[in-house]
């Protein structure tokens, strides 16, 4: 199992050689996201160890907010991530890495483990209550039954 960090940072660096920028710390939050959702869609596991944290504007992984605080994030990060991993940030890259960090929180809002640690807290609370990782796998799979539906669709 990979750290968080070490699949963070390279999916900062990957987003900056793909695109030309910086990515953001919202963005970095919920691409991470979708990066756990995905390893259960493609493998059928989680990626890293860490807790995701249903904030206001979306899932949060407080060890990154704590490298964005920091000058050069990632800056100390030297541990390599499987071609395993570096795929899963690719395909995730592919399909979500153009949509404004807005719009991934909006599509975060739409997730059930999400919606499961918010139960109950006003919209403008940040919260502390950790995603489940069997609501992140329901929510893969929702994802993957989805992507099957469009696939059957277009032939």
């Amino acid at each position: 199992m990979e750290k968080a960090l070490s699949v963070a940072k390279v999916l900062y660096l990957m987003y900056e050689k793909k695109f030309g920028i910086t990515m953001d710390e919202m963005k970095m939050h919920k691409l991470m996201y979708f990066t756990q959702r995905e390893s259960f869609i493609e493998g059928g596991c989680e990626l890293f160890d860490e807790d995701f944290y249903g904030w206001k504007y979306g899932p949060v992984l407080t060890s990154v907010r704590h490298e964005y605080m920091k000058q050069k994030p990632f800056d100390g990060i030297s541990e390599p991530v499987s071609d395993r991993t570096i795929s899963l940030i690719d395909s995730v890259l592919e399909r979500y890495g153009r949509v404004s960090s807005w719009n991934l929180s909006m599509l975060s809002h739409e997730e059930i483990s999400w919606k499961l640690a918010r139960t109950g807290l006003d919209s403008s609370e940040n919260g502390e209550r950790q995603l489940s990782l069997q609501a992140i796998q329901l929510d893969a799979m929702r994802e993957s039954l989805a992507r099957s539906a469009i696939k059957d669709k277009e032939s």
